[in-house]
């Protein structure tokens, strides 16, 4: 027995309805679902503005941060990733540290140069074109806290040289800081609980 006629007519606004309010959900989740790389919350930043400051400041906080994330001996090898990492938590690559940064860092002695690693995956350490193995570093912009107080984050991976010296599986890790500069210094306040990746 088939509906009447009204009744068929009435469901078709009703089957309309539902499909233009599902396809409306599906646009609404895959904006809110777009790539970890795009603009999203801001997790390092926390609504925090970028602090003042020029490039021998920049790198005393960055050098400040390594000090205390290391143990600090001749046989440690840094390389400065000049990647930003941004507010939103992701590791895109969008934005770079100034030269004069990466050459203020190389100057302080806790780094030893620059690379942007090659290879690498959830299991396989990455790869930078040096003789020893060591840690590749990148650091988030310096937010601005009160008074002479700045917020920054760090990430290190572990990495292997191109000719395979050094451990394969991947370590990680990322901390934030709470620096601050007394006169032309940096002393780190406090530091977050690091989190392996």
């Amino acid at each position: 027995m088939s509906p009447p006629p009204n009744m068929a007519l009435s469901r078709t606004p009703l089957i309309q309805r539902l499909t233009r309010t599902a396809l409306a959900s599906l646009f609404v989740v895959a904006l809110s679902c777009r790539g970890a790389d795009t603009d999203g919350p801001d997790i390092r930043g926390n609504g925090l503005r970028a602090a003042t400051v020029d490039a021998d400041q920049r790198a005393g906080a960055y050098d400040a941060a390594l000090r205390q994330a290391f143990d600090v001996d001749s046989m440690l090898v840094l390389l400065l990733d000049p990647a930003i990492l941004p507010r939103n938590g992701s590791f895109a690559r969008d934005a770079k540290l100034g030269d004069d940064v990466a050459r203020a860092l190389v100057r302080g002695g806790m780094v030893r140069g620059t690379c942007e690693p090659a290879g690498g995956d959830a299991r396989h350490a990455p790869k930078c074109p040096v003789a020893a193995p060591g840690y590749v570093v990148r650091f988030s912009d310096i937010y601005q806290m009160q008074g002479d107080t700045v917020r920054l984050f760090l990430s290190a991976d572990r990495f292997q040289t191109t000719s395979g010296v050094g451990p394969g599986a991947r370590f990680s890790f990322e901390s934030g800081f709470e620096i601050v500069r007394q006169g032309n210094t940096w002393r780190v306040a406090r530091e977050g609980r690091r989190i392996a990746k």
